[in-house]
């Protein structure tokens, strides 16, 4: 691994406060103790105390982020002045309780990846104890920085192209003691706008399983349309993008009833706003086909993310639908229910 740049800003906090003090910076050289100790939180692993996460995107759906931005600009160009702005994102989100704060960035490669680590050291009260020529002497110190080298917080991005990638991150708060539950929500929610992430294979099988069991277990034939309908253009529409089981939802227009039968199939409620990748393999293995029963007992299958091209749909009057499709005999069998 090597280190292309770091920069550190004085932090002071500027929530709530109408003129906050100006932000000082300065560029650091790649030599001495300081250097060292941030390069081995640099050059660090993943470990049980860092926690995977997704930068949040706007309700409109658009594939963006503020704080993610500012982390793209500095990997592209590692100036003082864009480590500034990232600067100025951490003191709009510090309040009196945080207190001040050291941000150090530290951008690098690892490998043919670009690295970028954001960390936070905080300000401790410390009495500074020297043998003078008339004994000893004492100095209370009101801001000392990184008396404990472990207590700070960091998130680390990596990525071949942070332009198109950069969209998920490891996140730690070993102030908090490195759990989960304890992560500061200023850091994680108002400076990162990010939050837990699940894989793409986890969040994608979720949503397979969600809509598998609500079009299973509502009697509603409006509402197992809509899903069947989503199931079937959700590979044309998520691949590639991030979403959530609610922002799901609310692309295709779902019915209360019918998110809220998706929704009831989640261990937690709190599940459908988690966000990750869309996987469409994962969804085709878990939703392979779709199957449409008529009242005269004919049962039409088709993969399902193809049964609108297998099948010319035409709705009638009343309720009535009428399917058709042509092609070769491929094959025969009979089944059991």
């Amino acid at each position: 691994m090597s280190i292309k740049a770091i920069h550190a800003f004085l932090v002071q906090p500027g929530k709530g406060i109408g003129n906050p003090t100006e932000i000082s910076g300065q560029k650091l050289g790649h030599t001495g103790d300081l250097y060292e100790l941030l390069r081995s939180i640099f050059i660090a692993n993943a470990d049980n105390r860092d926690f995977e996460v997704m930068f949040k995107i706007p309700p409109s759906g658009a594939q963006q982020n503020a704080c993610r931005d500012e982390f793209v600009a500095y990997a592209a160009s590692s100036s003082l002045a864009n480590g500034k702005k990232i600067a100025e994102r951490l003191q709009a989100a510090t309040d009196l309780r945080s207190g001040i704060g050291l941000l150090f960035l530290i951008s690098g490669n690892n490998g043919l990846k670009q690295r970028l680590v954001v960390s936070r050291f905080p300000a401790n009260e410390a009495i500074l104890a020297e043998i003078a020529d008339n004994g000893l002497d004492l100095q209370f110190l009101k801001q000392v920085f990184i008396r404990r080298f472990y207590a700070y917080k960091a998130v680390l991005l990596e990525d071949e192209n942070p332009s198109a990638g950069f969209w998920s991150g490891m996140v730690t708060d070993r102030q908090a003691g490195g759990s989960a539950e304890n992560i500061s929500q200023y850091w994680m929610s108002e400076f990162l706008t990010a939050d837990f992430s699940e894989t793409p294979a986890e969040g994608t099988r979720r949503l397979a399983e969600a809509l598998k069991k609500a079009i299973k277990l509502n009697p509603d034939i409006e509402v197992k349309n809509q899903i069947a309908s989503a199931v079937t253009l959700a590979k044309s529409v998520f691949t590639g993008q991030t979403t959530s089981i609610s922002d799901f939802c609310d692309h295709f227009g779902f019915s209360e009833s019918a998110k809220n039968s998706i929704i009831a199939q989640l261990p937690k409620q709190s599940l459908a706003d988690k966000t990750f990748s869309f996987d469409p393999n994962i969804f085709k293995d878990r939703l392979p086909f779709r199957t449409v029963e008529i009242e005269n007992g004919a049962i039409l299958t088709a993969p399902s993310g193809q049964f609108s091209e297998v099948f010319q749909i035409t709705e009638k009057d009343d309720g009535v639908v009428e399917y058709s499709t042509s092609g070769k005999v491929a094959d025969e069998r009979l089944m059991k229910k």
